[in-house]
C-alpha cells in the first residue's frame, strides 16, 4: 500500500522547456514527483527569463527536457517574474 500524496523523488538541474512553434527556453528546474490517488504526477518550478517564458505560458501544452534527457509533458500554471510553476499533463514514469 502507498501513502496518499507520497513524494517519490525531487529533481533539480538545468534543462529546456519548449512548446509547439516556440524555440526552446533554457531553465533551471525543480521537479517534485509524487504519487497522488494512485497516479504519478510531477509539479514544480522553472526559473528562466520572463520574456522567454511568457510565450510558453500562454500555450497550454509544453515539454520540459531534463538534464538526463527525460521529457515531461507540462502546463505552466503561473508565471511571476522569472519563476514559473507547472504541473504535468501526461504520464510521468517513476524515478
Amino acid at each position: 500500500m502507498f501513502e496518499p500524496n507520497e513524494v517519490l523523488h525531487t529533481l533539480t538541474g538545468r534543462g529546456h522547456v519548449s512548446a509547439e512553434g516556440i524555440e526552446a527556453v533554457r531553465v533551471r528546474y525543480r521537479v517534485v514527483i509524487e504519487r497522488r490517488e494512485g497516479a504519478i504526477v510531477a509539479t514544480g518550478t522553472l526559473t528562466g527569463s520572463h520574456a522567454n517564458l511568457m510565450p510558453i505560458w500562454l500555450i497550454p501544452d509544453s515539454t520540459l527536457r531534463l538534464k538526463n534527457g527525460k521529457r515531461i509533458d507540462i502546463s505552466i500554471t503561473d508565471l511571476v517574474g522569472d519563476v514559473a510553476e507547472f504541473e504535468s499533463t501526461g504520464t510521468v514514469s517513476p524515478p
